[in-house]
């Protein structure tokens, strides 16, 4: 997404007139290397004395003014210098980059000699490199009032001020030598320099552009013109200059200037593009374009290393955009074992890791790359790096910290955005960015309250923002009220029928409605438009996972207890296999279960064998079986119906059938008495905290006894943290028998109240993998008619296990005292239950 824009060394200042007539050769600003060592510089000077000394030295002087220096630096250094070849040795010395040389030179003379205009013009730059400013300021202005027709030492002199940060001085005499001279090249050039300096680049290429208009065949002008093009950040038009003007330009700057056109087009891969089917268009030009490069580079003798890392670090970016994040990986990978990577490269790559589920990996890198940006003041860039930084210590469960980044950068982002050349102000983006993000922070530290308040306000103030709104419809769907996700969704969907976040919460949503024909529409049209993206990856699981069959396995068994209820040892083990869904809506089932325990007078065995049918719908879940039943002595059938209906987010109501009911005591069953069942029940639910169920029961039994059973049971989150949360239960229960003296548990009459509390802690979550662990500590009140009433001690610890969204499993070891006929029974107990989806 942000590859590093690769900066074009400053170029050296080159002058005009009688400067540039001195290096018509066509002299280069590199230094070549040394390839004459002192002795030959020796041989040369004698075969010039005995020889043609003149001719000779000129020979030298052009092999220097085409880049061999070293010959020529040698052989004079050596020799007697006169005025000539003490001008022609400092020029020769500033262009092979030996400034320290040319100064000790220049300043061994005394007096201070009267050099000719190219000499000067490299001692006077030799002192602003080696940042003497006012030495070289005193040589500049000597060189333009000696030459007042030479640009070169006015612009120089300009640059010095500019380099020593006199930059109103600077621009104040740029602007008077363009006043003075308008047609001089070098006057703009010299403006140019300082818009640079001041960070402005696109004023600079005004400059520079006027320049190139004024001179497009002087090599300094192209080479100034093709930089500022560079430091505009247009790369693409920069290269085409340099393309046209290859004379000027050499193979390693030409490089870099190919290496940054494809670093352009890789930046704007990741922007959005005119059409989903043209997404990653320019990000498959710009891996192409790396290929020929990286191609025609490793084929070059001798191979331009440098430039090969810089072009594959580069090429990160469109990797990511292209979301080939293994391949980010892999490549960053053999990079860093080369040696260390660029910081601006390190965004991308802790996105890829993020990606791939590796957010511990991911927050090194992003902790790097945010420490660049912040001291390189790229707002942009930081913004973007906080984002990235939150999302991967929220994956990795570090709450506290995901919450002080995400809270830093929203303090130091502006509401509002201005412009510069714009009265009118305008909201900032980074600001609603961050906004968004500290509240999704939220939400995943399980704060829904503070997250849900946080998306209402942001979206009253901007109603018609699609992002807002998916991301508001998404704490819907969290704090279980998926019809309020579902109302947002649809006013999403009036702005932008086809935004991807929208249509993905929208199958979301539907999975939760059990609108299962328009989440598998939604599902498939996602999966062809956005297969790579991690939303509509994780919208697909869910959908494969509800086509899955579906195992359920519970069970108990009684480790102490010798209560008239529950009798002693007792154990019970069911399971049911659920189908795949048919026809949508539809799933057949069996079950198989048994259910045994001793009593004073025998042991009861009951075992069961059921089927039927299941249909899903919106609002509604209805279910039908029949069954075989086998206790006392031969089988006997039974049947029953359970229907569910949810009026909205907050109301449920439901009713069950049951002939023979499994609910039926053990005790009652032993005698060869079964019951017959009704269960109704109202429930209201808030939200994902605050739960209240009113259930009534009605049972008629064989022997004509007629018991009726009222529970309320209500549930209310007192603390929430991201890892652990309490909660406050209540049980208020009464019934009433019709027959007394039946051959079971059967009190005329009882009520119990226990009020409890149960706090939940996650001891380890990784995605869809949690391990979590609850105690439930619970103390209250039984009364039974004739026999006055007691305390009830009920108590549970319990461990539960989910992975990969197909299989949970529990476990729990629970205790209760409570008097039964007046008589204080303990029970001890441990259960389980299994959930397999395949």
């Amino acid at each position: 997404m942000r590859g590093q824009y690769v900066g074009i060394r400053k170029l050296q200042d080159e002058g005009v007139g009688s400067v540039s007539e001195f290096i018509s050769g066509g002299v280069s600003a590199i230094a070549g290397p040394l390839r004459q060592l002192p002795l030959c510089a020796l041989i040369l000077v004698a075969s010039m004395a005995k020889a043609n000394p003149a001719s000779d030295y000129e020979g030298l002087l052009q092999r220097a003014r085409a880049g061999d220096h070293g010959p020529f630096l040698a052989a004079v250094s050596q020799a007697a210098r006169g005025e000539r070849e003490l001008n022609d040795y400092l020029a020769v010395a500033g262009w092979a980059g030996r400034q320290a040389a040319l100064l000790r030179v220049y300043e061994e003379q005394a007096p201070t000699p009267l050099l000719r205009d190219y000499a000067l013009i490299e001692v006077a730059r030799a002192y602003r490199d080696a940042g003497r400013w006012d030495a070289a300021l005193a040589l500049f202005e000597d060189g333009a009032r000696r030459f007042p027709g030479d640009g070169a030492f006015s612009r120089g002199a300009v640059t010095t001020l500019a380099d020593a940060s006199r930059l109103d001085e600077a621009e104040r005499r740029a602007r008077e030598r363009i006043r003075q001279r308008a047609d001089e090249p070098d006057a703009y050039l010299a403006l140019a320099y300082v818009h640079e300096r001041r960070g402005q680049p696109f004023a600079a290429l005004a400059e520079a552009d006027r320049a190139f208009q004024r001179a497009p065949s002087r090599k300094d002008v192209v080479l100034a013109y093709v930089d500022a093009l560079s430091q505009a950040r247009m790369a693409e038009p920069a290269l085409r200059v340099a393309r046209q003007h290859a004379q000027a330009v050499d193979a390693a700057l030409m490089r870099r200037l190919e290496n940054q056109a494809a670093a352009e087009m890789a930046r704007m891969a990741d922007l959005p593009s005119r059409g989903e089917a043209e997404r990653f268009a320019v990000a498959d030009r710009a891996l192409e374009r790396y290929e020929q490069l990286l191609a025609a580079w490793r084929a070059q003798v001798p191979r331009p290393d440098a430039d090969i890392r810089r072009a594959r670090t580069d090429r990160l970016a469109a990797l990511h955009a292209r979301v080939r994040m293994r391949e980010v990986v892999e490549e960053y990978t053999a990079l860093a074992a080369e040696g260390p990577v660029p910081t601006y490269a390190l965004s991308d790559v802790a996105a890829a890791y993020l990606y791939l589920r590796e957010p511990e990996r991911a927050r090194e890198l992003y902790a790097q790359s945010l420490q660049a940006n912040a001291a390189g003041g790229d707002e942009d860039a930081r913004a973007e790096d906080e984002v990235g930084l939150t999302y991967a210590l929220m994956e990795s469960e570090v709450f506290g910290e995901a919450s002080r980044v995400s809270g830093e950068a929203l303090e130091r982002q502006p509401i509002w955005y201005y412009a510069e050349g714009v009265q009118t102000r305008t909201p900032s983006d980074r600001r609603l960015t961050v906004e968004r993000l500290a509240a999704l922070e939220r939400l995943y530290a399980n704060d829904t309250r503070t997250a849900q308040a946080a998306f209402d306000g942001m979206v009253a103030k901007a109603p018609n923002n699609t992002g807002l709104l998916s991301a508001q419809a998404q704490v819907l769907r969290a704090r279980e009220l998926p019809r309020a996700s579902e109302r947002v969704l649809k006013m999403a969907e009036t702005l932008e029928p086809r935004d991807r976040s929208v249509m993905t919460g929208q199958g979301f949503t539907a999975l939760e409605l059990q609108e299962w024909r328009q989440a598998q529409l939604l599902r498939d049209d996602m999966v062809q438009r956005f297969p790579e993206d991690l939303g509509v990856l994780r919208l697909d699981r869910e959908w494969q996972v509800h086509l899955k069959a579906e195992l359920q396995v519970n069970g108990y068994q009684g480790l102490k207890s010798n209560n008239p209820v529950t009798g002693s040892r007792d154990r019970g083990l069911e399971a049911v296999l659920y189908s795949r869904p048919m026809a949508d809506h539809w799933r057949a089932f069996a079950g198989v279960g048994q259910a045994s325990s001793r009593f004073e007078d025998g042991a009861v065995r009951y075992r069961w064998l059921r089927g039927g049918v299941q249909w899903r719908g919106r609002d509604l879940t209805v279910q039908g079986e029949v069954s075989a039943n086998r206790y006392g002595s031969g089988t006997r059938s039974g049947a029953g119906l359970t229907v569910d209906y949810d009026l909205n987010d907050h109301w449920q109501i439901g009713v069950g059938l049951a002939h023979r009911s499994r609910e039926t005591p053990l005790q009652a069953l032993q005698s060869g008495i079964h019951a017959n069942r009704v269960d109704t029940y109202v429930r209201w639910r808030a939200d994902e905290r605050r739960e209240w169920r009113l259930g009534y029961s009605p049972s008629r039994f064989s022997d004509g006894n007629q018991r009726q059973e009222l529970l309320l049971q209500g549930r209310e989150r007192l603390y929430t943290q991201p890892r652990y949360w309490l909660d406050a239960l209540v049980d208020v229960s009464a019934s009433h028998n019709s027959r007394a003296g039946a051959p079971y548990f059967n009190p005329s009459a009882d009520a119990s109240l226990l009020p409890a509390l149960r706090l939940t802690h996650i001891l380890y979550r990784r995605y869809e993998t949690v391990w979590e662990h609850h105690l439930t500590v619970g103390a209250g009140r039984y009364t039974q008619r004739g026999f006055g009433g007691g305390g009830v001690v009920q108590w549970e610890y319990g461990h539960r296990w989910r992975t990969h969204d197909v299989f949970e499993v529990g476990a729990s070891i629970g205790g209760l005292s409570r008097p039964y006929d007046g008589q204080r029974e303990r029970d001890l107990r441990i259960a389980f239950d299994l959930t397999y989806r395949f």
